[in-house]
């Protein structure tokens, strides 16, 4: 619960994969992060982790051969429940080094299990996996609970970046953000007021907030939106976010074309996920 309101503050779409990893490694524990999306019409596929390995960038070539072998993302594509599954669920340790998945990827980077779980389910055109990474098979039922805790949150909370990006592209002329250099001109008082605004606070909570009266609250409102010449407080709270943050660049780590098809991960040849031959012997 501690955390749902840094979940729930107003952000972009951009700006989302890298928090949400960020917070639920704070949440789970992990060695590192990464946000999975895959197109379902077209099959791209694109990740990003954080904190990147040095050595992923070379892995490209891996990662495009053997991410057919991966039994958690096969499992989701075959219309698996999207609550958390670890690579653990569906291989043993040694059936897991048995794969090119694991030699030639997951091995190099020190990734020994994997725990994911859905963030908006391939029934949306894109699915979407928050995982987590760490170098041993340490992973437990209380990191699983968690993580199906987080669940239906993250989606909410991505869905809310997505209508937040969306509003920002569809700003009226009224509504029309001053120059940055404004935010210069406003008080202390009001950038802590702004600040309220962006997270989606209300009179009361940001009159609790600052300790201050909810008519303080009101009439530092209605100064903000007469010195910024905007309409309305959501118009503030937007003017606010991007006037304070700085544009960012795509967040993605690797951008594959085509990587999966309509009946789970494509690779070349066979599709098997154990090793060069037969299937992986344990599932869950």
């Amino acid at each position: 619960m501690s955390v749902l309101p840094e979940l729930y503050a107003l952000r972009s779409i951009e700006q989302f994969p890298a928090s949400a990893l960020s917070l639920v490694r704070r949440v789970v524990g992990g060695d590192k992060g990464d946000y999975t999306e895959v197109d379902v019409r077209s099959g791209d596929f694109r990740v990003f982790v954080d904190p990147e390995p040095p050595q992923l960038r070379d892995l490209g070539a891996a990662r495009a051969a053997y991410m057919h072998q991966h039994p958690v993302l096969a499992h989701f594509f075959n219309g698996g429940a999207p609550n958390a599954r670890l690579i653990s669920d569906f291989c043993t340790r040694r059936e897991f080094h048995r794969l090119g998945l694991y030699g030639e990827f997951f091995g190099q980077l020190g990734v020994e299990d994997q725990l994911t779980v859905v963030v908006s389910p391939l029934s949306s055109g894109c699915g979407i996996g928050v995982s987590i990474d760490r170098d041993r098979r340490n992973f437990d039922d209380r990191d699983r609970r968690l993580m199906d805790a987080l669940q239906p949150h993250l989606t909410v909370a991505r869905d809310n970046a997505v209508r937040f990006s969306h509003a920002l592209s569809r700003r009226t002329r009224s509504d029309e953000p001053p120059d940055a250099a404004a935010l210069e001109r406003v008080t202390d008082r009001q950038r802590e007021i702004l600040a309220q605004l962006a997270a989606g606070a209300t009179n009361a909570q940001i009159a609790l907030a600052l300790d201050i009266s909810t008519g303080t609250v009101r009439k530092h409102v209605e100064h903000i939106l007469r010195r910024l010449g905007l309409s309305t407080r959501t118009a503030a709270a937007v003017w606010y976010i991007t006037a304070s943050t700085a544009p960012e660049a795509s967040p993605w780590t690797a951008s594959l074309p085509a990587l999966v098809t309509d009946g789970g991960p494509a690779g070349g040849g066979r599709r098997t996920t154990s090793g060069d031959s037969g299937d992986v012997g344990r599932a869950a």
